[in-house]
């Protein structure tokens, strides 16, 4: 059985996605960023060390791919050079991170389901916490404003869904633009912290409502 935490217009699952989505009725929106499946994820820069996470040893399974199919009408998959999700009758997403060292990519590339064209963002980021860029803990954690274009680049009406919610910032997007969220996590460590940056940014839109 998973943990399911309501905040605001957010439902957060603490469990296994695999075992959640068959319950879970069809959404307009799923935005996510699965485990690359590219070994340990160890990030160094000066004095600085990353996290290594096993669970970055193999990416999403096929099934995967087949639920999320059926539940979601757009798709926006994170990494889709890695397992090649790119659908038929779609596109993809380039994001230029403006990362100068040489040992990490300068861009992420994800498939789209929406739209059969390519399209680019330049969003500087970094994973690495010696430049304060992070938020949170999380060794693979994404900028909200990545996520918020993202949803506005849909023609979404209500619902998004992030199978591999990390930290949250998908959900802290979705609480910003108005969107209801639907999160899913499977370590405890980054569910807790999803759903404290989530609580924050309803708290945020309540003061200036």
């Amino acid at each position: 059985m998973s943990d399911i935490v309501k905040i605001g217009d957010a439902t957060l699952y603490h469990g296994d996605c695999l075992e959640i989505l068959p319950t879970l009725d069809k959404v307009n929106a799923l935005i996510t960023d699965p485990p690359f499946g590219v070994g340990n994820f160890v990030q160094t820069s000066g004095n600085v060390r990353g996290e290594a996470v096993e669970w970055n040893e193999s990416g999403p399974p096929a099934e995967w791919f087949e639920i999320v199919k059926q539940k979601s009408t757009y798709r926006i998959i994170w990494g889709a050079n890695f397992f090649n999700c790119f659908e038929v009758k779609g596109g993809a997403i380039v994001w230029y991170k403006h990362q100068k060292m040489p040992n990490v990519s300068k861009c992420e590339i994800a498939s789209s389901s929406y739209l059969q064209k390519t399209e680019y963002i330049s969003l500087p980021w970094t994973n690495f916490d010696a430049t304060h860029k992070k938020v949170t803990s999380h060794p693979c954690e994404r900028p909200v404003g990545l996520y918020e274009w993202c949803i506005d680049y849909l023609p979404i009406t209500d619902t998004v869904l992030d199978t591999f919610m990390g930290s949250g910032s998908c959900g802290v997007a979705a609480a910003n633009l108005g969107k209801k969220f639907i999160g899913i996590e499977i370590e405890r460590k980054y569910f807790d912290i999803a759903c404290e940056r989530i609580e924050a940014a309803y708290a945020q839109g309540r003061l200036f409502a």
